[in-house]
């Protein structure tokens, strides 16, 4: 049957698609202009005792050694003799973001064993940089799959605002040597799997998945230790799917994965740290003692009604200070709070308490910190942005007025995290200062929401958004072809030595790593963007 098109639906339809292909370049664009310089000029060396190259040793000691050995990574380390049987160096971190990234350290140590080395950086330590971008963009990707599984309409970009508006995609596109966006990507395979599960008609592939579902918990709960969350997860996507947990939880197939998780899961705590365990408090407070007083008041039971209170103020900051609080700085964490209500009001007074349960165990951990751990965000809290996807669309994206604050208050997130460090009202403190928990300590900034109409103001900050990036790199080599850089932004200011820098190492980056960074991200993102519920 041949259908015929008027010409004026056929010039709707071609300006629909060049306005999407221009809409799509645009974005790539400002990816581009987010992803990072400043830790991917500079390879990480052995011997070092930061969060960055902790995480760092476990993907190269698994990936290039086939061991979890770290002395010949951290040699010397005195206060990483961490083993409670035998003096033996281990990380401070877990290792399962280790684990995850160690493919693209196996992948890249092959490749460097076939060419030569070229640029600032190993190939080795090139890809690493990338595994974080690709467990990104495939979580989105995850997130988008089971959406369209569990048949909840979405908006493709209002999913795409709320996960860059809430500083996510700063431990992607820069500090990637963390583990936020592997715990990230664990809530989302969970969900993937569990509506998989649940459309399965094959007894085999069911059964099959269901193993996955109990082994992977443990396999991701040791990316932090903490977030015990993951065993709610398949739960939630039940309930919300209408099944009861005996569909699942019962089933000798997950209960099989879940036992082998957890033989494995012990057997490496005591591998590494000498003890079977699942709390990882005392390796913690060993290291870091300083919030020892907040983690063992909560075992107190003589000081309820005071730990309400801590917990509550504790809340209260982590919501609406100027200092990363969630209302401004992530409101599809926010959401959480409203879910939560909603839920209960609604009857749904089982699925509401488990959320609680949920909730609770990322919120108490920056309670009892009290700060934002050093970095951008309340990074604790952002291994719960998938399920408050699902659960967003599911239930409260009929409501305009949440509808509207997410898009508003998700631009507004995502300006925050754009403008992060570009000026010295959007950069933390090196020096003491009072943070907004009250606790006086480093790399804080009490002030930073009433930072950000300063920094529109600061052209610097602008400059350092393009010529800090991957953006920058590219007109910087672009432009070396025909002039000199340095000669051209003499003109307009003075040439500094971090400045020289910046044009030293991005005119020595290698061009085959650019062009496949920009290649690698733009096929995802094209990936993301076609996703549709008609495919």
């Amino acid at each position: 049957m041949l259908v015929r098109y008027s010409n004026r639906e056929l010039k709707s339809n071609t300006y629909n698609m060049n306005f999407k292909k221009l809409h799509l370049i645009i974005f790539i664009l400002v990816i581009f202009s987010l992803i990072k310089i400043d830790y991917r000029f500079q390879e990480i060396p052995y011997g070092l005792e930061v969060d960055d190259a902790e995480y760092y040793y476990s993907a190269v000691t698994i990936g290039i050694d086939f061991d979890l050995d770290f002395s010949n990574q951290m040699s010397g380390i005195e206060n990483r003799f961490l083993n409670k049987e035998i003096k033996k160096i281990v990380p401070f971190h877990p290792i399962g973001s280790g684990a995850l990234a160690s493919p693209f350290i196996i992948i890249g140590n092959f490749l460097q064993r076939m060419f030569e080395q070229t640029g600032l950086i190993s190939i080795v330590y090139f890809l690493y940089s990338l595994s974080p971008i690709f467990y990104l963009l495939i979580s989105i990707i995850l997130i988008q799959n089971s959406l369209k599984s569990l048949k909840i309409t979405f908006n493709n970009n209002l999913l795409l605002l709320s996960v860059l508006g809430t500083g996510i995609s700063y431990y992607s596109f820069d500090r990637f040597s963390m583990s936020h966006i592997y715990e990230f990507f664990g809530t989302s395979f969970l969900i993937y799997l569990t509506t998989k599960s649940l459309k399965e008609q094959d007894s085999f592939k069911s059964r099959y998945l269901n193993f996955l579902l109990g082994f992977l918990m443990f396999f991701f709960l040791s990316i932090r230790w903490t977030n015990y969350l993951y065993f709610l997860i398949p739960l939630i996507i039940y309930l919300i799917s209408g099944r009861t947990m005996t569909k699942l939880y019962f089933k000798v197939s997950f209960l099989l994965g879940w036992f082998i998780g957890l033989a494995l899961f012990l057997y490496h705590t005591k591998y590494l740290y000498g003890i079977y365990t699942l709390n990882q408090a005392p390796i913690v407070l060993s290291v870091e003692n300083s919030f020892s007083t907040n983690f063992s008041r909560f075992f107190d039971l003589s000081l309820f009604m005071e730990n309400m209170k801590f917990l509550f103020k504790g809340l209260g900051v982590i919501v609406f200070s100027q200092e990363f609080g969630v209302f401004f700085f992530a409101p599809i964490i926010f959401i959480s709070f409203i879910l939560v209500v909603y839920l209960f009001i609604n009857k749904k007074y089982l699925l509401s308490l488990i959320l609680i349960f949920l909730y609770l165990i990322p919120f108490m951990s920056v309670v009892v910190i009290q700060n934002t751990a050093f970095s951008y965000g309340y990074r604790y809290l952002f291994v719960l942005i998938p399920i408050n996807l699902i659960l967003y669309f599911k239930y409260l994206n009929e409501y305009r007025l949440i509808r509207l604050y997410l898009y508003i208050f998700s631009i507004l997130g995502f300006l925050l995290y754009l403008f992060f460090e570009t000026s010295q009202w959007t950069s933390l403190a090196d020096g003491y200062v009072v943070n907004s928990f009250g606790m006086n300590t480093r790399y804080a900034n009490p002030e930073y929401l009433s930072g950000l109409p300063e920094a529109f103001l600061d052209l610097n900050a602008y400059l350092h958004i393009l010529f800090t990036s991957f953006l920058g790199v590219l007109i910087l080599k672009i432009i070396y072809i025909f002039l000199d850089p340095v000669l051209i932004f003499s003109k307009f200011t003075e040439i500094t030595p971090e400045i020289s820098d910046l044009i030293s190492n991005s005119i020595d980056f290698s061009w085959y790593k650019l062009i496949f960074l920009y290649l690698f991200v733009i096929y995802f993102f094209n990936k993301i963007f076609k996703f549709s519920l008609k495919d």
